[in-house]
């Protein structure tokens, strides 16, 4: 994947953006609640399996990250902008960001939308 410069962008992502008030999208939930409150879910065609919780590591099935699912925006719930190979993906109500080279799971919000 290349970044908006032309340069191949493999960075490993660096999960210290937690750290970061800027991302602190428990608090902005807290005061903000209607706009974690999504339509329902609906599992790409073919996903017969409900609800899984994943972890970082697992290898998700294409299915489940194509564009369809992907947050645009992923600063209207405080989560970090992402770069590279890597997409914010809604999964139920959990938010993975994926690599949608491979399919990993590289980090996980449980439970963010409702």
């Amino acid at each position: 994947m290349r970044d908006r410069y032309g340069h191949d962008d493999r960075r490993a992502w660096n999960r210290d953006w937690r750290r970061d008030t800027r991302y602190n999208w428990s608090n902005y939930r807290y005061r903000n609640r209607s706009v974690f409150h999504l339509p329902r879910y609906y599992a790409p065609y073919g996903w017969d399996y409900g609800y899984r919780r994943f972890s970082v590591g697992v290898m998700l099935s294409a299915p489940l990250f194509v564009e369809d699912y992907w947050i645009d925006d992923p600063w209207t719930y405080r989560l970090p902008e992402v770069y590279g190979p890597y997409r914010w993906v809604r999964y139920y109500n959990d938010a993975l960001l994926v690599d949608v080279d491979s399919g990993e799971v590289v980090d996980v919000i449980y439970d963010i939308f409702w």
